[in-house]
């Protein structure tokens, strides 16, 4: 080796006494293998240096300032716990001490984007939490953070982009996997001024659900497992089919409908136009000519009986509603209103002839007793 090299060498461990070199081939100081072993101590812990006050923003004077690349073709294990003969594994790098962080200090200026983020592996105080966080250190905000023990899979991304809850393989956006109940909890808080409000959206063996956990765990809504398709359906328009994927109105029930209740339709005036007078004898007559029937519905079975007249004859004599498949309640009893009225002005005509002919039978019963006399 010559002087110069010599001399760069003692100067290098001078300023960085605990900074090992590989070891050179047999020969090459001059020295045995044997001998070059017997000089480097097997394991000499790495002092534990004084924390720096800058936030890594200039170099201080014991720093090390390498101005190019540096290529480190083995492990690198960096903190005050690092110790010479690391056993590395398969670590590339290692961070080792008892507050580990790694900290993308930003110095842009102007308008680039210039947050600092840190990489924190757990609580620097005692009792804290085990941890593993993205922290904004700009805004002083924790976005991301994994506690301590969570179990394997708690969140997984797949290669499509698909997002694994409790699951190594996804199967759609958004995949939540759990032995008993998976759900998603909807909590608003009153920090915003708001009244505090928590739903479940979950399902299980029993259904699936929406629950009202402030409310007392209600479950306003529940659908059975096995429940058939179009159940509920709601269409563009906002026309709900229940039993039907193309409901022709606001509510369309494909199937008996049972009302553990009153039925109430508007017929308030302010609601209704162009009023035109019935002619009660009329309608009268029409429902005197139309057929009135008992019947059951296809598929309901003989002993499902039902009385009136089909929606083709109603439709065809009183031309009312916009449909010859459809009665409207409404209408049926209008019609019946109306024939009521009707029969009772023939009622009181009847009830008109037979008082004058009365008064006409008792002059007559007068003028036979006077005559008798």
């Amino acid at each position: 080796m010559s002087i110069a090299l010599r001399a760069l060498s003692a100067a290098l461990l001078a300023a960085c006494p605990f900074v090992a070199f590989a070891a050179a081939p047999d020969g090459a100081d001059g020295r045995t293998a044997g001998a070059r072993a017997a000089t480097v101590p097997a394991a000499v812990p790495v002092p534990k240096a004084t924390a720096r006050t800058d936030a890594g923003s200039s170099p201080q004077p014991n720093d090390q300032v390498i101005a190019d690349d540096l290529i480190v073709q083995s492990s690198l294990c960096v903190g005050f716990d690092c110790v010479l003969d690391e056993d590395f594994g398969f670590d590339t790098l290692r961070l080792k001490e008892n507050n580990t962080r790694i900290v993308f200090f930003d110095t842009s200026t102007g308008t680039f984007p210039a947050d600092h983020w840190q990489l924190t592996a757990n609580d620097t105080a005692s009792g804290g939490l085990n941890r593993f966080s993205i922290e904004n250190l700009t805004a002083l905000t924790i976005p991301f953070t994994v506690l301590g023990h969570a179990p394997t899979d708690s969140l997984v991304v797949s290669a499509v982009g698909d997002v694994g809850i409790g699951t190594a393989a996804p199967a759609f956006d958004v995949h939540v996997q759990r032995t008993d109940t998976p759900g998603m909890r909807l909590d608003q808080t009153n920090a915003g001024g708001f009244t505090a409000q928590t739903w479940d959206v979950a399902g299980n063996e029993a259904g699936f659900f929406v629950r009202d956990v402030t409310g007392g765990s209600l479950l306003p809504f529940r659908i059975r497992p096995g429940a058939p398709t179009s159940s509920l359906y709601v269409a563009a328009s906002g026309d709900v089919g229940i039993g039907t994927g193309s409901p022709a109105a606001k509510l369309d029930v494909n199937g008996d409908m049972l009302v553990h209740g009153t039925i109430a339709q508007l017929s308030s005036r302010t609601a209704k136009e162009h009023f035109v007078p019935v002619d009660g004898k009329g309608v009268l007559a029409k429902l005197e000519a139309m057929p009135i029937s008992s019947w059951n519905y296809l598929g309901a079975g003989a002993d499902d009986r039902h009385l009136g007249p089909v929606a083709e004859d109603f439709h065809t004599a009183f031309g009312l509603g916009t449909s010859d498949h459809f009665v409207a309640p409404t209408d049926l009893a209008g019609v019946a209103l109306a024939s009521v009225k009707a029969l009772q002005d023939e009622v009181r005509e009847r009830d008109q002839r037979i008082d004058t002919l009365e008064a006409r039978l008792r002059e007559l019963e007068d003028l036979v007793r006077h005559g008798r006399r």
